[in-house]
């Protein structure tokens, strides 16, 4: 099995992504009307193709060429991301460019806003002035290529895969089926495949409230993508199909830890990090009830919110160290920052659940809010204490 390289596999395990041969049946015909994918072109010469389905697309890289001997503008956090966004317009894509910034990428920069067309590409100037080299964005047709199924991995003790079966509607895919033989509710999973003989996607499934995915003998389906086949001259793009999925590793609902201890260990980060954001969250929430204006303690309780801390701190990075010995160094190099992000999901959730109604809510409605919110806040920390137990 080839080596996974650090850098691909560290970014996607922070972004909140099974032995038995099969035969390799071909999937059903290409759709009658192919969609467009978004080609991207960077300054050093590498060439991405990304299908654009009818939820669009969405996605950011830590790979990118950055203009030479470049300075923030002082106290601004640096570019870590480029982030893109896409969605179908007819015969063409808009696509909206920004940058994330800051080590857990909760800044977002608009750059810009492009339309593209097949045979219409379009230069991205404007991010020279955050930094990076420009990018250019075309449109082409999608091809959808004859998939089979690939072979399938297992490096958890007690979850199998089922089955993978090849999709081609609305985007080349595939469905994935895993079956939890153990007596305990799995939370969160971690997969990897193999494309070519190369790694290709990485990633995990769950929910960040660490509500159960699997239950005890159960069942869980998720769909994963193709990856892009190399450019080669033609004037639509294509897929590589996946010839391996492996499932990497596995975190159950009482903390216990499955496979790849250096696939789990920042996803334990992430909940740990969640866990340290919600427990002052909690007892924000518990004062706000005793308040008698409603619409006035939601105000206070999202300035308070907005201010809870998402720097990792030391006691949650070492427990996680803890919890998880053997981790690589890479994966080892990524706690840190997992925490702080898991923090971040949890402040960022709260505040655009408060933002979505805020200006229109009634008194009665903002009381209704902090009522259910405090049990919901609660339950999901007792989750998220009986996974990552702490040493008292």
């Amino acid at each position: 099995m080839p080596a996974y390289d650090a850098a691909m596999r560290r970014a996607a395990l922070l972004m909140w992504l099974p032995l038995v041969v099969l035969s390799a049946p071909l999937a059903a015909a290409q759709p009658a009307a192919p969609p467009l994918a978004l080609v991207t072109t960077y300054a050093d010469g590498r060439v991405t193709e990304s299908v654009v389905g009818p939820n669009g697309f969405r996605a950011w890289t830590p790979l990118y060429p950055r203009v030479a001997d470049w300075h923030d503008a002082p106290g601004t956090p640096p570019v870590t991301a480029l982030n893109v966004v896409a969605k179908t317009e007819g015969e063409t894509l808009r696509v909206w460019v920004s940058v994330l910034r800051g080590a857990t990428r909760e800044l977002n920069d608009p750059v810009a806003e492009v339309v593209v067309g097949i045979d219409a590409p379009v230069v991205v100037d404007d991010l020279r002035r955050v930094g990076l080299q420009p990018v250019t964005f075309s449109a082409t047709r999608f091809a959808a290529p004859a998939l089979h199924v690939p072979r399938m991995h297992s490096r958890v003790t007690g979850v199998s895969l089922d089955s993978i079966e090849p999709v081609i509607e609305p985007t080349p895919g595939y469905l994935i089926t895993v079956r939890n033989r153990t007596d305990v509710p799995v939370v969160t999973l971690a997969f990897d495949t193999l494309a070519g003989g190369r790694p290709a996607l990485s990633g995990q499934q769950g929910d960040p409230s660490a509500v159960p995915i699997v239950s005890p003998g159960g069942t869980f389906t998720f769909r994963l993508g193709t990856v892009s086949a190399p450019p080669s001259g033609r004037s639509y793009a294509t897929a590589m199909p996946l010839d391996d999925v492996i499932l990497s590793g596995a975190i159950w609902a009482d903390g216990r830890l499955g496979g790849d201890v250096s696939r789990v260990g920042p996803l334990l980060a992430l909940h740990r990090g969640r866990m340290a954001a919600l427990r002052p969250i909690v007892d924000i929430l518990r004062a706000s009830r005793v308040e008698g204006d409603a619409r006035a303690a939601l105000d206070r309780v999202r300035s308070a919110l907005a201010a809870v801390p998402i720097a990792a701190d030391a006691m949650a990075v070492a427990t996680v160290m803890r919890l998880v010995p053997g981790m690589s160094p890479y994966a080892a190099d990524g706690v840190g920052p997992a925490v702080s992000i898991g923090s971040q999901n949890v402040r960022q959730r709260l505040l655009a659940d408060i933002d979505r109604g805020r200006p229109q809510m009634t008194a009665a409605e903002a009381r209704q809010w902090l009522d259910e919110a405090l049990p919901a806040c609660e339950a999901w920390l007792a989750r998220l204490q009986a996974l990552v137990p702490e040493r008292h």
